[in-house]
């Protein structure tokens, strides 16, 4: 993308996400100031209960009901408390990259989505949050406090603290909470290693021509069918982690990549790491595989299979982070295809794409699978100048080429990005060989035999 495609496309964006986000709640009967003044150091803090629960959050934070305004985009780069289940069909703008901050959403652990990408710690009645909440790389972290029968999920800056702060002072009705001499919750246990989606789930295609459109949230089944019945897309990209994706995803879980898999959907898995200006220039390569770690975790507990492209959200950086980014990128593509899968990145044409196109040849970096190129010029095409013909050239190349705009389809209006895709389906892979032995029977140094086992 053109500098000027670019600049328009983060104005824009910052416009659509003014006008959509909520206005700060006052919860009647459950939010209200703190009595008194703080102490000296610390800051103002606001009770707020819900259900039951009561937290002292930071008196600067907004406060969102979702039960009564539910289609209020949740935003996971706002001191913000949402209480509720996030909505079905958010009204969020259709590209949203920022760093993570500390947020939280408190919901009824019935009806909530489930969450096999991140830790959760349980907190049983009668006992309190631990002092240290697991970190990971997407830095989000559930509490199930179990007496109140509510989740609460928490989104972080650089570290759990500040949340695990807030989450300290919960006291809950029915449980006792906080009394002198509570006991605390044993320290948390990262999940053990995410398993596949159910087998009886359809697998997600690896490969897909035609158009494709991308927004901020998964939309909710029913939009899905609408827009299957009168639009001209048939692909989809998604959000599926990252320390910078700017949006909740209540709708995205197994079951719902399963059934758009099974009603036709192709489906784009997209990961929003780290950008440029926050990447550790000493640690990039490092960074790039870890990124790759927990985008490949992601996308196996949805249920996207071998084959399946992972693609790195890289926005538009400053020439001065070129080497960085290369780095990264390459570490990223080193370590998913080391995984199984297959290795994407989105970018502008004027940054990332040019820059991997300058090195495409060289052997000091990785060059990704496939290039998904943001450049504005309304062309339905995989045709870009900034990628040279014979570069990317066996179907492996999307182009979005336009971004921002409403649709309407079969009555339902969304805000999303255009692509115009053509990624060819992974190839058919080795089964491999799971137990290998040789033996040199006569001494002379050489095998005499090689047993092999392979499973198919």
């Amino acid at each position: 993308m053109s500098s000027q495609h670019q600049h328009t496309r983060r104005l824009a964006t910052l416009v659509a996400a003014a006008a959509i986000v909520a206005t700060p709640l006052q919860i009647a009967g459950t939010a209200s100031a703190a009595t008194g003044g703080p102490a000296a150091g610390q800051s103002s803090t606001t009770p707020v209960t819900y259900q039951g629960l009561k937290l002292q959050i930071p008196s600067d934070w907004k406060v969102v009901d979702l039960d009564k305004q539910p289609d209020t985009c949740v935003r996971l780069d706002q001191h913000t408390l949402y209480l509720g289940h996030p909505g079905a069909d958010q009204k969020c703008p259709a590209h949203r990259v920022a760093p993570k901050t500390d947020s939280l959403v408190v919901e009824p652990v019935s009806g909530a989505a489930p969450r096999a990408d991140i830790p959760t710690v349980k907190v049983a009645a009668g006992t309190s949050v631990p002092d240290t909440l697991p970190s990971v790389e997407s830095r989000e972290v559930r509490v199930a406090f179990e007496g109140a029968g509510l989740y609460a999920t928490a989104a972080y800056g650089g570290t759990t603290a500040a949340v695990q702060k807030i989450l300290a002072t919960a006291t809950h009705d029915g449980s006792g909470a906080q009394a002198k001499g509570k006991r605390q919750a044993p320290a948390p246990r990262l999940a053990a290693p995410r398993a596949l989606a159910s087998p009886s789930g359809v697998t997600p295609s690896t490969g897909y021509t035609g158009k494709a459109f991308d927004t901020c949230t998964a939309p909710s089944t029913s939009t899905m069918e609408a827009w299957a019945a009168d639009s001209p897309y048939r692909g989809l990209g998604v959000y599926i982690g990252g320390a910078e994706q700017g949006c909740r995803q209540p709708n995205l879980t197994p079951d719902w990549v399963s059934a758009q898999t099974r009603a036709g959907w192709h489906l784009m898995p997209i990961y929003v790491g780290v950008q440029a200006e926050r990447i550790d220039a000493g640690r990039a390569a490092e960074l790039g595989r870890k990124a790759a770690d927990d985008a490949a975790n992601n996308a196996t507990s949805l249920g996207f299979g071998p084959g399946t492209v992972l693609y790195f959200d890289m926005e538009q950086y400053a020439p001065g982070y070129r080497g960085t980014v290369l780095t990264f990128l390459s570490g990223w593509t080193e370590r998913v295809k080391q995984l199984g899968f297959r290795s994407g990145v989105y970018s502008s044409a004027s940054s990332g794409i040019n820059d991997l196109v300058s090195v495409h040849d060289s052997g000091s970096y990785r060059r990704p699978d496939v290039l998904w190129t943001a450049n504005w010029n309304e062309k339905a095409n995989t045709d870009d100048p900034y990628i040279p013909s014979g570069y990317w050239a066996d179907r492996q190349r999307i182009h979005q080429y336009s971004g921002n705009v409403y649709e309407t389809h079969a009555g339902i209006k969304m805000l999303i990005d255009r692509n115009y895709v053509d990624v060819a389906p992974a190839a058919p892979t080795d089964p491999g060989m799971t137990s290998l032995t040789a033996g040199d029977f006569d001494g002379d140094g050489k095998k005499d035999l090689v047993a092999v086992e392979v499973s198919t």
